[in-house]
C-alpha cells in the first residue's frame, strides 16, 4: 500500500511540472604510445542519463546518472574501487570493468532571495584552469590522475546548501554530512602512486604492509561545513571562503620494524581548516585572477618526523591571466606557489613548491571545430604534462575528437612518474 502512495504521489507531481531529459553516449579510447609495447590502455562506454523536472513554484528536482564499462580493464584492474565512499553514496559495481553510479540527486526551490538545494551534488569553487586550490568541496576520482575534466572527476556529495543573494553580493552556507573522500589508485593501478612526493618508501627488501583507513563516518561529528561570500564590485568580484573539512587525502603514517623487515603503511584522515580569497577583475581584453589560501595543519611525508608525518601551515596561490584579444580565442597564463611554512626540514614536498599553466583555446569553422592545448609544468621538478585536443562538432548532437596526454620529466616528480601511461585518445559523443 505504501509503495502505491508513493508511486501516485509521484505521478501528481509530474503532471504538475515541466520535465526536460537528455541523454548522452561516449565512447573514448586511449593508446598508450610511450611504454615498451604500446597498447590499448581503455575503450571506455560512458552513458549519462540526466532529467530536469521544474514546478511552478520554481523548485526543481535533478536527478543525473552513468553507466560506465571499460572493454580493457587496464586503468584500475579487477573493479572500481569504492572502499573511500560512504555507504549511501557507492556506486554499483558491474563484474570487474563497470560500474553504475548516482551522480546527482537533488531538490532546490527559492525563498525570496534564498535558493535551498538538498541532496546529492556539486559544489564548485574557483576557476582556476588544470589545478585546484579553492576547489575544495568535493573529493576526486584519481584513477586517471588529473586526466578526467573537473566535472568528470569530481565525486558528489550529499549536502545541504542556502545560497542568499543581496543587492551585489551573495552568501553561501553548506553543510557536508557525506564522509566519501578522493579515490586513490591501487598500486596495481595504471595511475598508481610512486613519486616520493606522495607515496612512502619503505627499505630495500622489506615487507610492505598496508592497513584499512581509519576512515571517518559520523554524520554529525565528523560532516564538513563552508561558507562563501561574493561580492560585486563594478567590473571586480571579490570572494571570501572558510571550510572545516577532513582532507580527502588520507595521510600515510608509516613506520619500519627492522626486526620483522616490515614496512606499515597506516592511512588516516585528518581535520583542516581553510580560508582563502579570491579576485576577479576585468579591464578591457584582459580578465586577471587570484585564488589565496592558508590551510592549517596540513600532512606531508617528513623523514625526520615520528610516524613519517610532519604538520604545517601551508600558505597557497594562483594568479592568472586571460587574453580575449584574438578573434574567437583564449590564451591563459597560470602562476601557482605553495608555501609550507613550518621551520622543520625533512619534508617529501619542496617547501616552495612552483607551478605554472598554459592554455590556449580557438574556435573555427563558424564554432564548429574547437582547438586547446594545455600546458602544466612543475618548475621544481622540471617535469609536467601537454594536452593538445582538437574537436568537431558533426551536428548540433554529435562530436568527435582526438587529444595527445603527453607526461614528461623525472620519473620520481609529480608528472613524469607517469610518462609511460603518456597516451593518444579518441572518442565520440552523441547527445538525445
Amino acid at each position: 500500500m505504501r509503495i502505491v502512495l508513493v508511486f501516485v504521489s509521484f505521478v501528481s507531481l509530474l503532471f504538475s511540472a515541466q520535465s526536460s531529459q537528455t541523454l548522452k553516449f561516449k565512447q573514448e579510447n586511449s593508446v598508450n604510445h610511450e611504454s615498451d609495447n604500446s597498447k590499448l590502455q581503455k575503450s571506455i562506454l560512458n552513458v549519462n542519463y540526466e532529467l530536469n523536472i521544474d514546478y511552478d513554484d520554481e523548485s526543481r528536482v535533478v536527478l543525473e546518472t552513468t553507466l560506465e564499462l571499460d572493454a580493457k580493464d587496464n586503468i584500475s584492474p579487477k573493479k572500481h574501487d569504492t572502499s573511500s565512499y560512504s555507504s549511501f553514496s557507492k556506486p554499483v559495481n558491474l563484474g570487474t570493468s563497470g560500474y553504475l553510479e548516482l551522480r546527482e540527486l537533488y531538490f532546490e526551490k527559492y525563498f525570496d532571495d534564498t535558493l535551498f538545494k538538498i541532496g546529492k551534488m556539486q559544489n564548485v569553487w574557483g576557476k582556476a584552469d588544470g589545478l585546484k586550490l579553492i576547489d575544495k568541496l568535493n573529493p576526486q576520482d584519481y584513477s586517471q590522475f588529473i586526466l578526467s575534466s573537473f566535472e568528470e572527476s569530481r565525486i558528489p556529495l550529499w549536502s545541504l546548501s542556502s545560497l542568499t543573494n543581496f543587492e551585489n553580493s551573495e552568501f553561501e552556507i553548506i553543510w557536508i554530512p557525506d564522509t566519501t573522500y578522493s579515490n586513490i589508485p591501487s598500486s596495481d593501478s595504471s595511475y598508481a602512486y610512486t613519486t616520493s612526493r606522495i607515496s612512502p618508501k619503505a627499505p630495500q627488501g622489506a615487507s610492505v604492509v598496508i592497513q584499512d583507513a581509519d576512515k571517518p563516518n559520523h554524520i554529525l561529528k565528523d560532516s564538513d561545513i563552508a561558507l562563501k561570500y561574493l561580492m560585486m564590485l563594478d567590473n571586480m568580484e571579490v570572494g571570501f571562503y572558510y571550510l572545516y573539512f577532513y582532507a580527502d587525502n588520507p595521510v600515510l603514517y608509516n613506520s619500519y620494524d627492522s626486526t620483522s623487515n616490515t614496512a606499515t603503511i597506516t592511512p588516516s584522515y585528518e581535520r583542516s581548516h581553510f580560508i582563502g580569497v579570491s579576485l576577479d577583475y576585468a579591464k578591457g581584453d584582459f580578465v586577471y585572477r587570484l585564488e589565496s589560501g592558508l590551510t592549517f595543519d596540513k600532512y606531508y611525508l617528513n623523514n625526520h618526523s615520528l610516524l613519517g608525518i610532519g604538520k604545517s601551515n601551508e600558505f597557497a596561490y594562483i594568479f592568472g591571466i586571460d587574453w580575449y584579444g584574438l578573434d574567437e580565442s583564449l590564451l591563459s597564463f597560470q602562476f601557482n606557489q605553495a608555501y609550507i611554512l613550518s621551520n622543520k626540514e625533512g619534508y617529501s614536498t619542496p617547501k616552495v613548491d612552483n607551478t605554472m599553466t598554459f592554455l590556449y583555446k580557438k574556435d573555427f569553422m563558424n564554432d564548429t571545430l574547437f582547438a586547446e592545448v594545455l600546458m602544466i609544468h612543475n618548475l621544481n621538478d622540471n617535469d609536467g604534462l601537454i594536452r593538445p585536443k582538437l574537436s568537431y562538432e558533426v551536428d548540433a548532437e554529435s562530436l568527435i575528437y582526438i587529444g595527445l596526454d603527453k607526461f614528461y620529466g623525472a620519473k620520481n616528480g609529480l608528472y613524469g612518474e607517469f610518462k609511460d601511461q603518456s597516451r593518444f585518445t579518441f572518442g565520440y559523443e552523441k547527445t538525445f
